[in-house]
């Protein structure tokens, strides 16, 4: 915002004179008044003017000396406070960037163990699922739905979140899939193969994230904080894109079988065209 200058304050700006100045203005005036008294006064005078002159001096540098030892103080006590202040900012960040990695760890910590459920629960799935129509393993998702948005803010191995947000894609879609399997009109020898290539992407995914969990829980990587020291960070992570394997699963009506089948008999009745001779 700008702020307009008055021609008071300008003229004050324009006629002000440092103290420093005034000081010496005055320790010259203190020498000269003396030695002008030499000049002008009778003789008479001329014994006092040592001692004004001393007097008027030593009485100006003792002023100018605490001048400046005071002004030297204040500079003292100013680069102190301002040392002291910018110590504790950063203390503060660095509470803050330990305070990141602490609940990096935890959260990390929390996604390991879910990991290790969802890896469980896939290996029997991939060994049992063909057995049973209707086939619920735990595939629990709490501790991922907790900590992706937090993580996402602190973590810099954006590479791991980005596979996590996949995989746990995956298992929301391994959901749906068991669920269309155990409707009553699903024919569940269909849907298997397709629940087979789901969970064997899986499977294959899961062991490469536990690994990487469990390296950050170790070192977790976190964003730095903007004026903390920094700390060692780990190399940086390639890339893995998981395809998310949503391929269409549609089931037909009582209706639009009904059509279906209408449509085929139809086609049955027309018959061919005749042929040449007259004979159908």
């Amino acid at each position: 915002m700008a702020v307009t200058e008055t021609p008071e304050s300008a003229s004050r700006r324009r006629f002000h004179i440092p103290p420093l100045y005034l000081l010496a203005l005055s320790m010259a005036a203190a020498v000269a008044a003396p030695i002008a008294m030499l000049l002008i006064w009778p003789d008479e005078v001329k014994i006092n003017a040592p001692l004004e002159l001393a007097g008027y001096s030593g009485a100006a540098l003792a002023f100018l000396t605490a001048l400046a030892w005071d002004r030297h103080s204040r500079l003292q006590e100013e680069a102190r406070q301002a040392e002291a202040e910018r110590k504790r900012v950063v203390a503060r960040l660095e509470q803050e960037q330990e305070r990141r990695v602490i609940e990096a760890k935890r959260r990390f910590g929390a996604l390991h163990l879910e990991l290790l459920r969802l890896k469980s629960s896939i290996d029997r799935t991939r060994r049992e699922q063909h057995a049973y129509k209707h086939f619920f393993p735990d595939l629990p998702t709490g501790s991922w739905q907790a900590a992706s948005g937090p993580l996402a803010v602190i973590v810099a191995d954006y590479e791991l979140m980005a596979d996590l947000s996949t995989f746990y894609g995956h298992v929301e879609e391994l959901r749906w899939r068991l669920r269309f399997k155990a409707q009553a009109d699903t024919d569940e020898s269909q849907v298997n193969s397709m629940i087979d290539t789901l969970v064997g992407q899986m499977a294959d995914g899961v062991d490469g994230l536990l690994e990487q969990v469990q390296e950050q829980v170790d070192h977790p990587q976190v964003e730095q904080v903007a004026g903390a020291p920094p700390t060692g960070a780990g190399p940086a992570r390639r890339l893995v894109r998981r395809r998310q394997f949503t391929g269409a699963i549609r089931a037909q009506t009582p209706e639009e079988i009904e059509r279906a089948l209408a449509q085929q008999q139809l086609s049955e009745l027309e018959g061919t065209a005749p042929a040449a001779d007259g004979t159908s």
